[in-house]
């Protein structure tokens, strides 16, 4: 498989999710506020962690100069300037597909086209002003078609480890973001109704657990919340669920000429799965939930950066002065004893 194929499918995959994530988010988010009351909706309590949860703070401070509900939720939809907007997450994932045309499946392409031409439509920009829920399921509807199409028909081959990796990496590091706007949320439910209770319901809704999780455990316990959304070995939106996938598809790709047999994204996914495997919630908790979540997402950081290394840079990077060539001893070798043969010949 070429390099820069992989690369696409990759980016394909990671965008398509942050979308599904994104429109997720904001989904869950209109319903914490019908919950908690239209007075408390605009708070920095609710808009806040939206931000921080996407990492959009700076951007959007560069254009909006306060918090405002409509504005998050424009800046984060389709606006212009914002590079991970669902919109343009949605652009560059076709584009990416676009580019690898012949070697995904109609279908595939299909899913991923349609959804495009959906957002950037007359018909889109209506729904997303007259009823965003609608919109905003219409996106994770959409992903979750392509996802589907995918999985029923792909070969199961380097194209669909890679699909695979970008789609579950991405999925790992949005489940850590999102538990992150509650890591300073108590852990102790007050016993009246307030937004801080609302705020667990709401991020078991933005990673669709909340059936998942009801299966687990009847009661809204923040910690078993936690445990859950970070540890579960079965719930496919789980951190713990997410990194195994990415190493299991890791490991099924073929190593590079030049590579050791086990490159760096086996050793950094295998590290990961092994921390994640033997973890309790009681030590993420002691330790801290907001410094844990750091850390992972940098442990994340660098499993994608050794993909991205071993996988499309190798070429660029593997050093010219070490490059022996696999002939050159027998061949010198070879020639000396002719040019010894040649001389006893004349003497």
């Amino acid at each position: 498989m070429l390099s820069r194929v992989a690369d696409s499918i990759y980016w394909m995959a990671r965008y398509m999710e942050r979308a599904e994530n994104l429109a997720r988010l904001l989904l869950a988010n209109q319903s914490l506020m019908l919950d908690a009351g239209r007075h408390l909706a605009d708070t920095d309590a609710f808009w806040g962690p939206i931000l921080m949860t996407t990492g959009d703070e700076e951007g959007y401070h560069k254009i909006y100069s306060a918090l405002d509900g409509d504005d998050i939720a424009n800046y984060l939809t389709d606006h212009t300037a914002n590079p991970n907007s669902i919109v343009n997450c949605i652009r560059t994932a076709r584009e990416n597909a676009r580019m690898i045309r012949d070697q995904i499946t109609d279908e595939v392409w299909r899913s991923v086209n349609d959804l495009y031409h959906l957002v950037i439509s007359d018909k889109g920009r209506q729904m997303r002003q007259q009823t965003s829920t609608d919109y905003y399921e219409a996106i994770t509807q959409g992903s979750g078609l392509f996802q589907g199409m995918a999985r029923a028909t792909m070969m199961r081959d380097e194209s669909w480890h890679f699909l695979q990796i970008g789609t579950y990496l991405e999925r790992a590091d949005k489940t850590s973001r999102l538990v992150d706007t509650c890591s300073g949320v108590p852990l102790v439910i007050p016993p009246h109704p307030d937004a801080q209770p609302l705020r667990w319901t709401s991020l078991l809704h933005s990673c669709s657990a909340y059936h998942g999780y009801r299966e687990h455990d009847n009661q809204l316990n923040p910690t078993s919340v936690l445990e859950f959304l970070f540890l579960s070995e079965r719930f496919a939106r789980s951190v713990r669920f997410c990194v195994r996938e990415v190493d299991n598809a890791i490991n099924k790709l073929t190593t590079p000429p030049g590579k050791a047999a086990n490159p760096d994204p086996i050793r950094a996914s295998g590290r990961l799965c092994a921390e994640l495997d033997f973890a309790t919630i009681d030590e993420i908790l002691e330790r801290g939930l907001h410094e844990f979540i750091d850390d992972l997402q940098a442990k994340l950081n660098v499993v994608g950066r050794s993909i991205f290394e071993t996988y499309v840079l190798y070429a660029d990077l593997t050093p010219v002065s070490k490059q022996t060539p696999t002939r050159a001893a027998p061949l010198g070798a070879w020639h000396a004893d002719l040019d010894m043969q040649m001389q006893q010949q004349q003497q």
